[in-house]
């Protein structure tokens, strides 16, 4: 009778933890003023509408231009030693001169969102 009330504990325990939902928040403008690499995707520059979904420390991204979807990238939440006054980006130049999105600073946080990498994979080439 025990193993069956805490199994049934546990099923509940389970069940109401996949209740949870990310957080998602409206779209808000964000500008790229050159083309760059969002989780493998090219982004020529221009204005977009981006959404966040948060769960805990966990993010993802979507850029959205004219209600179509761009491109999204997963990453956290980190914070910062001080409160961004406007959003910016940082961007990492590849060997290749293009330029790929490593960080979000958004304004009015004290936090980053730092995007994960998506290029951490080894390459082999038969020669």
């Amino acid at each position: 009778m025990k193993i069956k009330a805490a199994a049934l504990a546990i099923l509940i325990l389970l069940a109401a933890g996949g209740l949870v939902q990310a957080k998602k928040s409206p779209a808000r403008p964000f500008f790229l003023q050159v083309p760059v690499t969002i989780d493998g995707a090219e982004v020529p520059p221009g204005i977009y509408d981006l959404t966040l979904e948060s769960s805990n420390s966990s993010v993802r991204v979507t850029f959205w231009k004219y209600g179509k979807f761009v491109a999204t990238a997963r990453g956290a939440w980190v914070k910062s030693g001080m409160k961004y006054t406007e959003t910016s980006v940082l961007l990492r130049v590849n060997s290749d001169g293009s330029r790929s999105l490593i960080e979000i600073r958004m304004a009015g946080t004290a936090k980053t969102i730092v995007l994960d990498r998506s290029d951490t994979f080894l390459q082999l080439s038969a020669k």
